[in-house]
């Protein structure tokens, strides 16, 4: 008869147990689907809460009218420092190493000026559509999308002088 009680014990005991395992990994769950759908980013303005916190102010507090609103506004956009210029050599690591620095594809390597030369006697125009359009295995803009076309022409100038 002992046996027969601790074996229900048990058994009861287990399913509490699985009870409370399944009834938190519910709320892990929905926890995680929450984190994964939150935006990665947010704008605060100065007097707007914003994920449970206010920028400028220690109490959050909405914006007391749409002009309260603008002046926060233009008080952020002017507290943003000014972005630095086109970076050749950081973007050249970034979006032309792969197969410059390697010769995948068979595009020309930064340094080898026979191959560069060989390409820029068709003229900067020529190189130019190729480096907008892509050749070959070169995608558009060789996957530079954010590049203005001077900054890939300056990319194309410090491949080619190398």
């Amino acid at each position: 008869m002992q046996s027969e009680t601790a074996k229900t014990r048990l058994l009861v005991l287990a399913l509490a147990h699985l009870g409370l395992l399944l009834f938190g990994s519910i709320a892990v769950a929905q926890q995680s689907i929450e984190d994964n759908i939150r935006p990665a980013g947010q704008v605060c303005l100065a007097g707007q809460s914003c994920v449970g916190s206010t920028v400028g102010t220690a109490s959050a507090a909405p914006a007391a009218a749409p002009q309260a609103a603008v002046t926060a506004a233009a008080e952020v956009v002017e507290a943003v420092p000014e972005v630095a210029g086109f970076d050749v050599e950081s973007t050249y690591q970034m979006s032309c190493f792969a197969c410059h620095g390697t010769g995948a594809a068979g595009a020309p390597l930064l340094g080898d000026s026979d191959a560069w030369t060989e390409r820029m006697a068709k003229g900067m125009d020529a190189v130019m559509v190729n480096v907008m359009n892509g050749i070959n295995a070169m995608p558009a803009k060789g996957l530079c999308m954010t590049c203005s076309e001077d900054d890939l022409l300056s990319l194309v100038n410090y491949m080619s002088s190398q």
